[in-house]
């Protein structure tokens, strides 16, 4: 019983640092990406409660598997996700199949640790009574308070930083140690009975110090680190390190935090008001307007109970208030503060979409969403049954973008390496085609079906479970245009609270299976080496990425020797990471060492074969350093596929497309007709047009192409003389842009003045 209890209080203990630290905790010189600290802890955190609740359950003659509607469709989601994968393994090239076995297996590893283990721990933990247990808003208010102005002290006691290498120097601060040690104590002390109450208050403070933060971000008020981080302009960040992150966390959140604030008595409704407002306005510096709607999604899902509707009629004074306060917010939200290029209102970014149908211009977020959508539908569409293979998408989007940004002038500036879909429907049919998007139609028909009729007769103390269903509604209308549902902590949350909700379910049963005793031990025996292999897993990737970004920095600083030692220690800890080993490829060709440059951007192909730069790198070495053309050929075109864009790509199959015009003339040409539809200004296409017409002895069409490339550079020595050496070797005069060369130079390097009050007007047709 000792052991039962312990285990208990130590799993409540990894859940509140998963609700607490995962989404505060980051660092801004120790990983290039400020939350790779956070999905450390996370995973691990989460390996280790799900084993210790496998335990207990185990312990007390409980299945280590609680039974609830989605039974059925997480076996099939994970059936259709094996198959599309197993498709896609076996049917591409070989020449894919590592990095499709790198892609797959971190997709498997997400799905299996950021979402179906908090959605298991919340079945395990969350009981349908504890929603309506008494808890002091009052203690978690001060706590949070008190805790969040502790580090307006940060600054001035923190130590220096460390140098590039000093892990220890960019890692540890005592000040900042003690505060984590003090927060979590106490974040540990308010959930030590481990009810769905207690996490939920612990994760709406999580969301309000998220939010005061990033509000302070938007106003160039920086309490921790010496600038305001401001990656993404006038977009608060806050803890998440991406705007989307910290305003879906907070979307799952809102419903709620707002059912805390309706059933709230008049003593502690400043404090959920307090929450709910300043929640919103992490929402509005985020300015992502697929979580505004997300948000207001949540929030109308709540509409679907009578019983709330009658709670809203009973006191609608409070209520009118709250509303009347929030449509003031967002509607007077001023500019960010933080010095950018933009910087619009909550009413500027809502006019920005009828402002651009209006003019009929392209506009960025829309048509890059285009973009996306469009080689997402061919993705899918190539392979209807099975799609392109789940966990596959960044590494086979680029090949299906390339096509559509050459045929598409609409598309050319707005070229991108994408991550995810940005649709989680168009998502689902990408990469698992038509049997993945049918489960996953099925899967959340059966968890929102049985929670609609719940929902119909639901007293008072099932709203807040029904607030826990109307956040992961409201996750999963924000994600029609984001991709916040495959990172770490938002998944976490959202997950969590879908849990939550089935267990919550009125007239569930506790499960009366008595699971056999060598079952019970296999079980627990397989969640022990699961929660170790997790641990040493992201004990790696944490070493990899360190190692990686101190490699970063110091590439950056031509510092090439320590660069690629610290990289090559990145490769060494593993697993296999793109990022990682291009930057050791770089670190190699700059310091001249080819050979293994070329084997470090291989493997770097392996860990994932999407990138143009990677392709483009190894045909370079392969046909300047290493005397191969004939090999670089293949990787130069499969840059060219993925990015038809590359001028410099061109440029290098041009040449050696030409350097044996026998071999490759009629690659040339059409390679030089793709060229000068995508540059026609590239005055080196032209010049190389002319080359290769002048071989097949079309003079005329040879002089006008040197001559355009002299046009479009007068300074083109190359191209001058061969225009001239055309002239005598085909006997024709001299082409007269020979002789207004001199002019033409003279031109470009003392442009005519325009005189003031006379402005030239550019007419666009």
């Amino acid at each position: 019983m000792i052991l039962i209890t312990m285990a208990a209080t130590l799993g409540s203990a990894l859940l509140a640092a998963c609700f607490f630290a995962c989404p505060l905790l980051f660092f801004t010189n120790l990983t290039r990406n400020p939350y790779v600290a956070q999905i450390v802890l996370l995973n691990v955190c989460l390996a280790a409660a799900s084993a210790l609740c496998i335990h207990e359950a185990l312990s007390q003659g409980r299945p280590w598997r609680p039974r609830s509607p989605l039974d059925l469709p997480w076996l099939g989601w994970l059936a259709a996700c094996l198959v599309s994968w197993a498709v896609s393994y076996w049917g591409r090239t070989p020449f894919f199949r590592p990095a499709i076995a790198a892609e797959g297996s971190r997709a498997f590893l997400f799905l299996g640790v950021n979402c179906f283990l908090p959605f298991l721990l919340a079945l395990h933990r969350v009981k349908a009574e504890d929603w309506s247990a008494p808890v002091s808003a009052g203690a978690w208010a001060w706590f949070i308070l008190g805790w969040g102005l502790a580090w307006m002290g940060f600054p001035a006691l923190r130590r220096p930083g460390g140098g590039a290498v000093d892990f220890i120097g960019n890692f540890w601060d005592p000040y900042g140690a003690l505060l984590w040690a003090l927060g979590l104590a106490g974040a540990c002390r308010l959930c030590r009975k481990g009810r769905a109450i207690d996490f939920l208050h612990l994760a709406l403070g999580t969301a309000f110090l998220a939010s005061a933060y990033g509000v302070l971000q938007y106003f160039n008020i920086e309490w921790i680190w010496p600038n305001v981080l401001n990656p993404y302009g006038g977009r608060s960040v806050s803890t998440f390190g991406n705007p989307n992150f910290m305003s879906s966390f907070n979307v799952v959140l809102f419903p709620s935090a707002a059912v805390l604030f309706l059933l709230s008595n008049a003593s502690r409704r400043w404090i959920y008001a307090t929450l709910l407002l300043t929640m919103e306005a992490g929402l509005l510096c985020s300015l992502t307007r697929s979580s505004w709607l997300g948000a207001l999604a949540g929030l109308a899902a709540l509409l679907a109970a009578p019983e709330l509707r009658r709670q809203l009629r009973q006191n609608p004074r409070p209520q009118g208030l709250m509303l009347a306060l929030g449509l003031a917010l967002a509607l007077l939200w001023p500019h960010s503060s933080i010095k950018s290029g933009y910087t619009p209102t909550v009413i500027g970014r809502l006019a920005e979409i009828g402002q651009a149908a209006q003019a009929r211009t392209i506009y960025g977020p829309w048509h890059q969403r285009l973009l996306i959508w469009t080689a997402s539908w061919s993705m899918g569409a190539e392979n209807p049954a099975t799609g392109a293979g789940y966990g596959l998408f960044e590494l086979f989007y680029p090949f299906y973008q390339g096509p559509l940004v050459e045929a598409l002038e609409v598309f050319r500036g707005l070229r991108t390496h994408a991550n995810n879909s940005h649709n989680e429907i168009l998502e689902v049919w990408a990469q698992t085609g038509v049997l993945g998007l049918g489960v996953w139609l099925w899967f959340w028909t059966a968890f929102f079906t049985p929670m609609l009729k719940a929902a119909k007769n639901a007293p008072r103390s099932f709203l807040l479970p029904l607030a826990a269903a109307a956040g992961a509604f409201g996750m999963l209308a924000d994600n029609l245009l984001n991709v916040s549902l495959h990172f770490p902590v938002p998944a976490f949350v959202f997950w969590w609270c879908a849990g939550a909700a089935l267990a919550s379910l009125p007239g569930r049963q506790e499960d009366a299976r008595q699971p056999r005793r060598w079952s019970g031990v296999a079980v627990g025996l397989a969640s022990a080496a699961l929660v170790a292999g997790i641990a040493w897993h992201w004990t790696k990737v944490f070493n990899r990425e360190w190692r990686y970004f101190s490699g970063f920095k110091l590439l950056r600083h031509s510092a090439l020797a320590q660069a690629s030692q610290q990289l090559e220690k990145a490769r060494d800890w593993g697993p296999p990471e793109v990022n990682s080993l291009y930057e050791l490829g770089n670190s190699y060709a700059r310091a001249q060492r080819f050979q293994e440059a070329r084997k470090a951007y291989a493997a770097a192909l392996q860990a994932n074969a999407g990138y143009d730069e990677i392709y483009y790198n190894i045909g370079v070495i392969e046909a300047a350093h290493l005397g191969s053309p004939r090999q670089a050929i293949p990787f130069l075109e499969a840059a060219l596929c993925i990015n038809p864009l590359s001028a410099e790509a061109h440029n290098q199959l041009q040449n050696i497309y030409l350097g044996d015009p026998q071999s490759h003339a009629e690659r040339a040409e059409a390679l030089l007709k793709r060229a000068l539809a995508l540059h026609p200004g590239n005055p080196s296409h032209w010049n190389n047009l002319g080359f290769l017409r002048a071989l097949s002895s079309d003079y005329p069409a040879a002089e006008r192409a040197y001559a355009q490339a002299l046009r479009l550079d007068p300074n083109f020595s190359a191209a001058e003389r061969n225009l001239l050496a055309l002239a005598r070797q085909s006997g024709r005069p001299i082409h007269p842009i020979v002789e207004r060369l001199p002019l033409l130079r003279r031109q470009l390097q003392n442009p005519p003045r325009i005189p003031p009050g006379n402005p030239v007007i550019n007419q666009q047709r």
